[in-house]
């Protein structure tokens, strides 16, 4: 009854998430991150049931490899927990854009992470040098698991950035 994501890659991902919170408003999500995820592991974000949730999701790793969407919120570069509509502020805040995902009928959901032709691979490679190229890695693969159909009130989701 959770909503879990899965590191397929070679290098460790650093994720943040968003996810439905009815005492967040105007809009009814919360944000929180920085989780850590080893090559290999699963790791959950969010417990509760996910039937017919969305959730958003943001991951990197430190070779310039991201998993990003088309909508936008600060976010501190430190361990955060706070509505999604609250901004951070001073140094260490910076904007990302998280992609959406919607579970469906499931009450357990695993988001798995992959890498994409022509990422970085390697863990023993050095870091890209600052405003080199990155990468941005293709749609996740998703591991879907069967529950329950259940309901929720009235949900006001982030906007995404290429609406008008």
């Amino acid at each position: 009854m959770s909503f879990y994501v899965r590191n397929s890659t070679p290098n460790p991902v650093w994720v943040a998430v968003g996810y439905y919170d009815p005492d967040c408003s105007p809009i009814t999500y919360s944000k929180a991150g920085w989780y850590r995820i080893s090559p290999g592991r699963r790791r959950l974000l969010v417990t509760g049931s996910s039937v017919n949730q969305t959730y958003y999701y943001y991951a990197y790793d430190l070779f310039g490899n991201t998993w990003s969407g088309d909508f936008p919120t600060d976010v501190p570069s430190t361990a955060f927990n706070m509505c999604w509509i609250e901004s951070c502020q001073g140094t260490g805040c910076r904007l990302i854009e998280f992609d959406e995902i919607n579970v469906g009928n499931f009450q357990n959901y695993t988001l798995t992470l992959v890498e994409a032709a022509g990422a970085v691979k390697s863990r023993n490679m050095k870091a890209p040098k600052k405003g080199a190229r990155k990468f941005r890695l293709g749609k996740s693969s998703l591991r879907r698991i069967p529950g329950k159909l259940g309901k929720l009130g009235k949900v006001r989701k982030p906007r995404n950035r290429k609406r008008k």
